[in-house]
């Protein structure tokens, strides 16, 4: 049982209301609205727990123009999704995705469902616009048309694994 508690029943809230909220409202200090310290030492607890038949924490960058700076992170379907609000501001896109082991284990990029039945595998959607600058210092891994490239600093596209 938690030793403080606050409970809330107050039926149906509009989403942008909540049961509790936190403000840091003096705009000359840039410092945490809610601090956490665990002082256990076994390191078994959890921080945040959230139960939640589909646990999300969103994020909102509020000095930018929408949807830019909206992302979440989500749990759905065994499934641990970081997402993206789309272009119109309507919901939110996949960027990536985890699945715990005991459901495949596996990682996609871009893609939430894309695993052809593989467990442990690495997914990777292809990509809307190919890379037209060379990176400097590095390269770019992306896949085009089903086929996994790669393009280097020097301007080199060199197809790891065709279609």
């Amino acid at each position: 049982m938690a030793t403080k508690s606050i409970t809330s029943n107050e039926g149906k809230l509009d989403s942008a209301s909540a049961v509790l909220e936190i403000s840091a409202t003096n705009p000359e200090y840039n410092q945490p609205a809610l601090h956490i310290k665990q002082a256990s030492e076994k390191g078994g607890a959890a921080s945040i727990r959230i139960d939640d038949p589909n646990p999300d924490i969103e994020f909102v960058e509020t000095d930018q123009i929408a949807p830019a700076g909206k992302y979440e992170i989500a749990v759905q379907s065994d499934k641990l999704q970081i997402n993206g609000r789309n272009a119109s501001n309507t919901s939110f896109e996949t960027i990536a995705v985890v699945q715990r082991l005991a459901e495949g284990g596996n990682i996609g990029i871009r893609t939430s469902d894309q695993f052809g039945r593989g467990k442990g595998v690495i997914a990777i959607a292809n990509a809307t616009v190919a890379p037209s600058v060379s990176p400097a210092g590095g390269g770019i891994l992306y896949v085009q048309d089903g086929a996994l490239k790669y393009k280097g600093s020097n301007g080199t596209v060199t197809t790891i694994a065709p279609a």
